[in-house]
């Protein structure tokens, strides 16, 4: 082996460690960027547990706790979606609701869904007060609509929403759920 071929094969080992060498840095470069998205990228999933309990219906007879808890999982299923818990909502409003109103009730929900999918938002309900109408099945949730893109609030309104139920084999059951407008 003479000088010349010695030093054209140091010269090309030290430009394949060169590339190598870029390679490897571009690639904790872009490891170090997709960290940094994961990490400042916010998934906000909502998840309300159900408020109903067993005991709170008794021989026929539907309690003001089970009205107010079967009211709340309605509202929180209706009004906290996110595109993460789309499902989930849509399972707890067939398992809440009666079957003559159940596809009014998806069709809504589907329609409240589909926009909030498309927009990537979410839709966080805070309740403040519950009225209660016990002749009439009805119950009156007062609270704040609140918007969110990922974790930044978008907007912030007082809604009451009206839930109406409907007597069934000694129970009830969701008949309707809806924004409460003033006349």
């Amino acid at each position: 082996m003479n000088y010349h071929h010695l030093n054209r094969r140091v010269q090309r080992q030290q430009r394949l460690i060169g590339v190598l060498s870029f390679k490897v840095v571009a690639l904790v470069v872009v490891a170090a960027l997709l960290a940094l998205k994961i990490f400042t990228h916010s998934y906000q999933v909502v998840l309300v547990p159900t408020s109903v309990s067993d005991g709170m219906v008794a021989r026929g007879a539907v309690d003001k706790g089970y009205i107010e808890a079967l009211a709340l999982d309605a509202v929180y299923a209706m009004y906290n979606v996110s595109p993460q818990t789309v499902e989930y909502g849509r399972s707890v409003l067939e398992r809440l609701s009666g079957p003559g109103e159940r596809a009014a009730i998806l069709v809504a929900y589907d329609r409240n869904a589909t926009d909030i999918a498309e927009r990537k938002i979410t839709t966080i309900f805070f309740p403040r007060k519950i009225e209660h109408n016990f002749a009439a099945y009805e119950v009156v949730v007062d609270g704040v609509l609140g918007t969110y893109l990922e974790t930044t609030q978008v907007t912030r309104e007082d809604r009451r929403i009206l839930i109406r139920f409907k007597p069934q084999a000694g129970s009830v059951r969701l008949a309707s759920i809806g924004k409460l407008t003033e006349d």
